[in-house]
Protein backbone atom coordinates (compact mmCIF):
# COMPACT_ATOMS: atom_id res chain seq x y z
CA UNK A 1 0.00 0.00 0.00
CA UNK A 2 2.46 2.43 0.85
CA UNK A 3 5.22 3.68 3.20
CA UNK A 4 3.99 6.29 4.99
CA UNK A 5 7.36 7.68 6.76
CA UNK A 6 5.32 10.34 8.79
CA UNK A 7 1.74 11.69 8.29
CA UNK A 8 1.54 15.67 9.32
CA UNK A 9 -2.12 17.08 10.18
CA UNK A 10 -1.94 21.51 10.39
CA UNK A 11 -5.11 22.51 10.57
CA UNK A 12 -4.95 26.13 9.06
CA UNK A 13 -7.81 28.30 10.41
CA UNK A 14 -7.91 32.65 11.57
CA UNK A 15 -8.98 34.44 7.95
CA UNK A 16 -8.91 38.16 8.00
CA UNK A 17 -12.20 39.30 7.09
CA UNK A 18 -11.86 42.06 4.34
CA UNK A 19 -15.23 42.83 3.49
CA UNK A 20 -18.23 39.70 2.01
CA UNK A 21 -16.81 39.08 -0.93
CA UNK A 22 -13.10 38.66 1.02
CA UNK A 23 -14.54 36.81 3.33
CA UNK A 24 -16.17 34.06 0.86
CA UNK A 25 -12.63 33.71 -0.78
CA UNK A 26 -10.32 33.53 2.21
CA UNK A 27 -13.02 30.90 3.75
CA UNK A 28 -12.91 29.20 0.54
CA UNK A 29 -9.53 28.66 0.90
CA UNK A 30 -9.95 27.40 4.13
CA UNK A 31 -12.14 24.54 2.68
CA UNK A 32 -9.67 23.48 0.25
CA UNK A 33 -6.22 20.74 1.60
CA UNK A 34 -3.02 20.04 0.82
CA UNK A 35 -1.32 16.94 0.45
CA UNK A 36 2.33 16.71 -0.55
CA UNK A 37 5.42 14.66 0.11
CA UNK A 38 8.22 12.39 -1.04
CA UNK A 39 8.75 9.18 -3.19
CA UNK A 40 12.36 7.60 -2.48
CA UNK A 41 13.67 4.25 -3.55
CA UNK A 42 14.52 1.49 -1.32
CA UNK A 43 17.97 2.50 -0.61
CA UNK A 44 16.82 6.58 0.38
CA UNK A 45 17.63 8.23 -2.98
CA UNK A 46 14.56 10.42 -4.22
CA UNK A 47 12.85 9.13 -7.49
CA UNK A 48 12.09 11.77 -10.13
CA UNK A 49 8.95 11.40 -12.27
CA UNK A 50 6.57 9.56 -10.17
CA UNK A 51 3.21 9.62 -10.79
CA UNK A 52 1.14 10.49 -8.05
CA UNK A 53 -2.75 10.02 -7.88
CA UNK A 54 -5.33 11.26 -5.99
CA UNK A 55 -8.99 9.12 -6.36
CA UNK A 56 -11.40 10.75 -4.85
CA UNK A 57 -13.72 7.42 -3.33
CA UNK A 58 -16.90 7.82 -5.29
CA UNK A 59 -15.81 10.17 -7.93
CA UNK A 60 -14.30 8.46 -11.26
CA UNK A 61 -12.09 11.42 -12.20
CA UNK A 62 -9.05 11.15 -10.25
CA UNK A 63 -6.54 14.04 -10.06
CA UNK A 64 -2.76 13.46 -10.47
CA UNK A 65 0.87 14.96 -10.28
CA UNK A 66 4.46 13.74 -10.50
CA UNK A 67 7.83 14.16 -8.22
CA UNK A 68 10.16 16.73 -8.97
CA UNK A 69 14.40 16.06 -9.58
CA UNK A 70 14.27 15.83 -5.45
CA UNK A 71 11.76 13.34 -5.36
CA UNK A 72 8.88 16.32 -3.78
CA UNK A 73 5.45 16.38 -4.89
CA UNK A 74 2.45 18.51 -3.45
CA UNK A 75 -0.89 18.88 -4.63
CA UNK A 76 -3.49 21.54 -3.25
CA UNK A 77 -6.61 23.03 -3.58
CA UNK A 78 -7.92 19.41 -2.41
CA UNK A 79 -11.53 19.20 -1.58
CA UNK A 80 -12.28 17.46 1.81
CA UNK A 81 -13.43 13.80 1.89
CA UNK A 82 -11.50 10.03 1.39
CA UNK A 83 -8.78 9.11 -0.84
CA UNK A 84 -6.75 6.36 -2.10
CA UNK A 85 -3.46 7.87 -2.83
CA UNK A 86 -1.53 6.08 -5.61
CA UNK A 87 2.14 6.60 -6.02
CA UNK A 88 3.95 4.26 -9.06
CA UNK A 89 6.81 4.65 -11.30
CA UNK A 90 7.75 1.87 -14.43
CA UNK A 91 9.98 -0.44 -13.37
CA UNK A 92 9.42 0.65 -9.49
CA UNK A 93 6.26 -0.96 -8.48
CA UNK A 94 3.08 0.88 -6.70
CA UNK A 95 2.44 1.88 -3.72
CA UNK A 96 -0.91 3.09 -2.09
CA UNK A 97 -2.20 5.39 0.82
CA UNK A 98 -5.51 5.71 2.15
CA UNK A 99 -6.07 9.39 4.06
CA UNK A 100 -9.47 11.60 4.98
CA UNK A 101 -8.42 15.00 4.17
CA UNK A 102 -10.14 17.35 6.45
CA UNK A 103 -11.48 20.97 5.95
CA UNK A 104 -7.72 22.85 5.95
CA UNK A 105 -5.91 19.41 6.04
CA UNK A 106 -1.92 19.73 4.97
CA UNK A 107 -0.96 16.45 5.34
CA UNK A 108 2.44 15.19 4.70
CA UNK A 109 2.50 11.28 3.10
CA UNK A 110 6.00 9.67 1.74
CA UNK A 111 6.24 6.66 -0.13
CA UNK A 112 8.78 4.25 -1.00
CA UNK A 113 9.58 2.60 -3.90
CA UNK A 114 11.52 -0.85 -5.16
CA UNK A 115 14.88 0.07 -6.82
CA UNK A 116 16.35 -2.55 -9.40
CA UNK A 117 18.99 -3.20 -7.39
CA UNK A 118 16.74 -4.34 -4.42
CA UNK A 119 14.95 -6.89 -6.74
CA UNK A 120 18.16 -9.19 -7.64
CA UNK A 121 19.34 -10.03 -11.05
CA UNK A 122 18.00 -7.76 -14.34
CA UNK A 123 15.80 -11.12 -15.49
CA UNK A 124 14.06 -10.64 -11.77
CA UNK A 125 13.96 -7.00 -12.59
CA UNK A 126 12.84 -6.91 -16.19
CA UNK A 127 9.69 -9.80 -14.98
CA UNK A 128 8.94 -7.09 -11.88
CA UNK A 129 8.49 -4.29 -14.53
CA UNK A 130 6.54 -6.01 -16.48
CA UNK A 131 4.14 -6.76 -13.73
CA UNK A 132 3.98 -3.63 -12.82
CA UNK A 133 3.04 -1.78 -16.57
CA UNK A 134 0.04 -4.85 -16.60
CA UNK A 135 -0.95 -4.09 -13.47
CA UNK A 136 -1.13 -0.18 -14.60
CA UNK A 137 -2.99 -1.32 -17.70
CA UNK A 138 -5.37 -3.40 -16.03
CA UNK A 139 -3.76 -6.73 -17.26
CA UNK A 140 -4.46 -8.00 -13.56
CA UNK A 141 -3.91 -11.91 -14.84
CA UNK A 142 -0.61 -10.82 -17.06
CA UNK A 143 0.37 -8.96 -14.06
CA UNK A 144 -0.19 -12.11 -11.59
CA UNK A 145 2.08 -14.42 -14.31
CA UNK A 146 5.25 -11.94 -14.28
CA UNK A 147 4.95 -11.51 -10.34
CA UNK A 148 5.14 -15.26 -9.88
CA UNK A 149 8.15 -15.42 -12.71
CA UNK A 150 10.26 -12.69 -10.31
CA UNK A 151 9.37 -14.75 -7.45
CA UNK A 152 10.43 -18.03 -9.00
CA UNK A 153 13.96 -16.30 -9.90
CA UNK A 154 13.76 -14.46 -6.54
CA UNK A 155 11.60 -16.22 -3.83
CA UNK A 156 13.36 -13.35 -1.21
CA UNK A 157 11.21 -10.39 -3.70
CA UNK A 158 9.56 -8.73 -0.95
CA UNK A 159 8.14 -5.83 -3.24
CA UNK A 160 7.20 -8.73 -5.48
CA UNK A 161 4.95 -10.22 -3.22
CA UNK A 162 3.62 -7.22 -1.94
CA UNK A 163 2.55 -5.72 -4.82
CA UNK A 164 1.55 -9.00 -6.12
CA UNK A 165 -1.16 -9.00 -3.05
CA UNK A 166 -2.39 -5.25 -4.34
CA UNK A 167 -3.08 -6.78 -7.42
CA UNK A 168 -4.88 -9.76 -5.88
CA UNK A 169 -6.79 -7.22 -3.54
CA UNK A 170 -7.77 -5.37 -6.74
CA UNK A 171 -9.49 -8.69 -8.01
CA UNK A 172 -11.12 -9.16 -4.80
CA UNK A 173 -9.38 -12.41 -4.68
CA UNK A 174 -8.83 -11.61 -0.48
CA UNK A 175 -7.62 -14.80 0.28
CA UNK A 176 -4.55 -14.89 -2.10
CA UNK A 177 -3.97 -11.27 -1.39
CA UNK A 178 -3.90 -12.06 2.26
CA UNK A 179 -1.26 -15.06 1.79
CA UNK A 180 0.70 -12.55 -0.57
CA UNK A 181 0.91 -9.99 2.36
CA UNK A 182 1.84 -12.44 4.81
CA UNK A 183 4.51 -14.17 3.31
CA UNK A 184 5.60 -9.97 2.05
CA UNK A 185 5.54 -9.45 6.13
CA UNK A 186 8.09 -12.60 6.35
CA UNK A 187 10.29 -11.03 4.01
CA UNK A 188 10.40 -8.07 5.74
CA UNK A 189 8.93 -7.88 9.37
CA UNK A 190 9.79 -4.22 9.54
CA UNK A 191 7.44 -2.99 6.59
CA UNK A 192 3.93 -1.09 7.90
CA UNK A 193 2.42 -1.43 4.05
CA UNK A 194 1.87 -5.12 3.88
CA UNK A 195 -0.04 -4.83 7.21
CA UNK A 196 -2.19 -1.77 5.69
CA UNK A 197 -2.84 -4.52 2.88
CA UNK A 198 -4.24 -6.58 5.27
CA UNK A 199 -6.34 -4.14 7.45
CA UNK A 200 -8.04 -3.08 3.75
CA UNK A 201 -8.59 -6.67 2.82
CA UNK A 202 -9.98 -7.48 6.33
CA UNK A 203 -12.14 -4.58 6.52
CA UNK A 204 -13.40 -5.49 2.83
CA UNK A 205 -14.35 -9.10 3.95
CA UNK A 206 -15.85 -7.55 7.60
CA UNK A 207 -13.34 -9.46 9.22
CA UNK A 208 -13.07 -6.34 11.78
CA UNK A 209 -11.50 -7.59 14.78
CA UNK A 210 -8.57 -9.11 12.16
CA UNK A 211 -8.75 -5.46 10.53
CA UNK A 212 -8.21 -4.30 13.82
CA UNK A 213 -5.10 -5.97 14.62
CA UNK A 214 -3.60 -5.71 11.07
CA UNK A 215 -3.96 -1.63 11.72
CA UNK A 216 -2.20 -1.30 14.71
CA UNK A 217 0.28 -3.32 13.62
CA UNK A 218 1.21 -0.91 11.20
CA UNK A 219 0.75 1.58 13.19
CA UNK A 220 3.21 0.72 15.75
CA UNK A 221 6.12 0.62 13.27
CA UNK A 222 5.09 3.35 11.78
CA UNK A 223 5.58 4.50 15.26
CA UNK A 224 2.05 5.89 15.84
CA UNK A 225 0.72 4.14 18.19
CA UNK A 226 -0.24 6.98 20.43
CA UNK A 227 1.83 9.17 23.16
CA UNK A 228 3.37 11.78 21.01
CA UNK A 229 2.01 9.83 17.65
CA UNK A 230 -0.07 11.23 14.65
CA UNK A 231 -4.01 12.14 15.18
CA UNK A 232 -4.76 10.99 12.19
CA UNK A 233 -3.49 7.86 12.01
CA UNK A 234 -4.55 6.97 16.43
CA UNK A 235 -8.31 8.84 14.52
CA UNK A 236 -8.02 5.55 11.62
CA UNK A 237 -7.32 2.81 14.58
CA UNK A 238 -10.77 4.23 16.29
CA UNK A 239 -12.89 3.44 13.23
CA UNK A 240 -11.64 0.17 12.62
CA UNK A 241 -12.61 -0.14 16.39
CA UNK A 242 -15.69 1.41 15.67
CA UNK A 243 -16.58 -1.16 12.63
CA UNK A 244 -15.54 -3.82 15.16
CA UNK A 245 -17.95 -2.90 17.14
CA UNK A 246 -15.77 -2.10 19.48
CA UNK A 247 -17.65 1.04 21.52
CA UNK A 248 -15.51 1.97 23.88
CA UNK A 249 -11.75 1.54 22.88
CA UNK A 250 -13.16 3.21 19.81
CA UNK A 251 -14.27 6.09 21.90
CA UNK A 252 -10.78 6.17 23.87
CA UNK A 253 -9.00 6.42 20.59
CA UNK A 254 -10.99 9.31 19.42
CA UNK A 255 -10.89 10.84 22.62
CA UNK A 256 -6.89 10.36 22.22
CA UNK A 257 -6.95 11.82 19.09
CA UNK A 258 -8.45 15.13 20.51
CA UNK A 259 -5.89 15.13 22.78
CA UNK A 260 -2.78 15.01 19.90
CA UNK A 261 -5.36 17.12 17.90
CA UNK A 262 -7.67 19.24 19.33
CA UNK A 263 -8.60 20.82 16.19
CA UNK A 264 -10.16 17.79 14.59
CA UNK A 265 -13.72 17.95 13.27
CA UNK A 266 -14.53 14.66 12.44
CA UNK A 267 -13.99 12.63 15.37
CA UNK A 268 -16.89 14.79 17.19
CA UNK A 269 -19.12 12.99 14.62
CA UNK A 270 -18.09 9.91 16.03
CA UNK A 271 -17.87 10.68 19.56
CA UNK A 272 -21.86 11.62 18.93
CA UNK A 273 -22.08 8.63 17.71
CA UNK A 274 -20.16 6.76 20.41
CA UNK A 275 -22.53 8.83 22.64
CA UNK A 276 -26.08 7.95 20.70
CA UNK A 277 -25.12 4.16 21.08
CA UNK A 278 -24.46 4.68 24.98
CA UNK A 279 -27.98 6.56 25.07
CA UNK A 280 -26.23 9.65 26.37
CA UNK A 281 -28.33 12.08 24.14
CA UNK A 282 -27.19 15.24 25.37
CA UNK A 283 -23.74 14.50 24.99
CA UNK A 284 -24.53 13.10 21.52
CA UNK A 285 -26.10 16.53 20.70
CA UNK A 286 -22.91 18.53 21.69
CA UNK A 287 -20.71 16.40 20.16
CA UNK A 288 -22.68 16.42 16.53
CA UNK A 289 -22.94 20.25 16.87
CA UNK A 290 -19.29 20.84 17.29
CA UNK A 291 -18.90 18.65 14.36
CA UNK A 292 -20.75 20.58 12.47
CA UNK A 293 -19.39 23.97 13.30
CA UNK A 294 -16.06 22.61 12.53
CA UNK A 295 -16.87 21.16 9.51
CA UNK A 296 -20.29 22.67 7.97
CA UNK A 297 -19.81 20.56 4.79
CA UNK A 298 -18.35 17.76 6.19
CA UNK A 299 -18.37 13.98 4.70
CA UNK A 300 -21.17 13.64 7.39
CA UNK A 301 -22.67 17.06 7.54
CA UNK A 302 -26.13 15.36 6.08
CA UNK A 303 -26.14 12.64 8.05
CA UNK A 304 -25.43 14.88 11.79
CA UNK A 305 -27.84 17.46 11.03
CA UNK A 306 -30.50 14.60 10.21
CA UNK A 307 -29.89 13.15 14.02
CA UNK A 308 -29.70 16.44 15.65
CA UNK A 309 -33.55 17.04 13.93
CA UNK A 310 -34.27 13.61 15.46
CA UNK A 311 -32.74 14.52 19.09
CA UNK A 312 -33.74 17.42 19.48
CA UNK A 313 -37.43 16.63 19.09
Amino acid sequence: MRRVVSVARVLQFAVLALGLLCFAGAAAGQMAGMVRGTVTDAEGKPVEGARIIFKFEGISRDQETRTDGKGIYAKVGMAPGPYTLVAEKQGMGTKTANITLRIGDRLIVNFELASEASLGTPAVAKAFQEAVAASAAGRNEEAIARFQEALALNPKCYACQYNMGLVYAKMKEYDRAVTAYQTAIELNPKASDPFDGLAAVYNAQRKFDEAAKAGQSAASLRGTTGGGGDAGAVFDQGLILWNAGKTEEARAKFEETLALDATHGEVHYWLGMANLNQGKMPEAVQEMEIYLQREPKGRFAAEATGLLSQLKK
